[in-house]
This record gives C-alpha cells, sequence and structure tokens, in this order.
C-alpha cells in the first residue's frame, strides 16, 4: 500500500476528529493542573487523559506547546466573558468596574491554573498575548468613548496597555496574599485608573455613576472551556 493510500485511510491530520481529541486534551490538562498546581508533570496530564506521554506530545509537541495552547483558550474564554458579560451602556466608570471584576473574579476561580500560566514554561508568550488581546479590547471602547465626548483619543491604546497591565500584576499581587477583599481590591483599581481618565476628558457627560458594581457583575464560570459541558 503507498503512503498516499495510507493516508486517505487514516485519519486526518487535522480534521475534526483530531480537533476535538485536543480539546480533550486541554480539558484533562486543566483538571489535573487544578489537582497538582503549576509544578504539574506531563506524566499526570497524560494520566488524567488515559493516554501515554508520546500521544500528548504528538498534539502539542512538549510541555511549552500545551502550555501555550492552555493560554490561548484562557485568553480567549476572558475575553469572551468581558464582550458578552460586561454592559456596554453602562457610565463610562461603571463599565470599567465591571470589566476589572471579571478579569479578577476569573483567576480568583482558577488560582492554579493562572499560575500555570503567568510562572508555566510559555508564561512569557501566554502573558503577552494576554495583554495584547485585552489592551486591543479596552483601546477600541475607550477610544469610542473618548470621541463620543469630544476628547482626544490619541492616547487611548498606550493608556489600554498601562491600564490591562497594571490590572494584571494587581491581581496577581492580590492572589498571592489576599490582604483585602476582591471587592475592595476592584474599587481601588477603579478608583486609581478612573481618575485618570477622567482627567483627560472621560465621564464629563454621563450620568451619575453607580460605586459599586461588583456584587452585579455575572460570575465567570467554573471552566475555562470556550463551551458549555
Amino acid at each position: 500500500m503507498t503512503e498516499d493510500r495510507r493516508r486517505r485511510k487514516g485519519r486526518p491530520k487535522n480534521g475534526p476528529e483530531r480537533e476535538i481529541r485536543r480539546q480533550e486534551l486541554l480539558d484533562a490538562a486543566v483538571r489535573a493542573i487544578r489537582a497538582d498546581g503549576e509544578e504539574v508533570s506531563m506524566d499526570a496530564i497524560a494520566a488524567e487523559a488515559g493516554i501515554t506521554k508520546p500521544i500528548l506530545y504528538s498534539h502539542f509537541g512538549d510541555k511549552a506547546g500545551l502550555a501555550e495552547a492552555l493560554a490561548q483558550q484562557f485568553n480567549g474564554i476572558l475575553t469572551q466573558l468581558l464582550i458578552d458579560g460586561v454592559d456596554r451602556t453602562l457610565p463610562t466608570r461603571d463599565t470599567l468596574l465591571a470589566m476589572i471584576d471579571v478579569y479578577v473574579s476569573l483567576i480568583d476561580a482558577e488560582p492554579k491554573l493562572y499560575r500555570f500560566l503567568i510562572n508555566g514554561p510559555a508564561a512569557s508568550n501566554g502573558r503577552r498575548q494576554l495583554i495584547e488581546d485585552l489592551a486591543t479590547l479596552v483601546a477600541r471602547d475607550l477610544g469610542q468613548r473618548l470621541r463620543a465626548e469630544g476628547a482626544d483619543s490619541g492616547g487611548a491604546e498606550p493608556w489600554a496597555y498601562g491600564i490591562v497591565g497594571m490590572v494584571d500584576l494587581a491581581a496577581s499581587w492580590w492572589l498571592d496574599r489576599q490582604t483585602m477583599s476582591r471587592s475592595d481590591l476592584v474599587e481601588y483599581l477603579t478608583k486609581l485608573i478612573w481618575g485618570g481618565l477622567s482627567a483627560n476628558g472621560l465621564g464629563t457627560q454621563e450620568p451619575a455613576v453607580v460605586s459599586d458594581l461588583t456584587r452585579r457583575t455575572a460570575a465567570p464560570p467554573r471552566s475555562v472551556r470556550a463551551t458549555p459541558t
């Protein structure tokens, strides 16, 4: 039998079945990380998936490849939560508070996974991609609001990167220290960020702001899977 005929009879290299299997392996990796933390081994992940390590490597290459795939999934779900779970018709300060709370809530719900992503073998790439994805979202929303109020929107992109980077580092600190409640952390960050934004033209044409929306923000899902189980 020729190589071409064998390939046609076998499973497509990038077919839907392989993608389904790949997602199953990511789910198994998340379960193993939840159990063992950021030091989880590939042996433990393979055992959780009920496969051998060579099969795991065939899908992701190595542990760094697996970590990058998990980071992409985490980033995508967080971005979707911010798009779907935050009411953009709220005053800007309330929208800001709600977005920060969604971010902190997700890492609070998945602390071991978050630490694996920021400290693991693909930490620098995963964190940089997270900042870029979220900053793009924030910059677009911020720029639209600044222009709608007749303010200078030229700083929207660098401000967005600064906001997302600060929130990420502060949330990471909070996850380790837990010296205040989540709602207090979110309010402190909102105060600081809003002070700068309002001084540059935001909020001048908006109704009075409700100071605390944390309890009204939708809780993040228990799983980081993009599709409900």
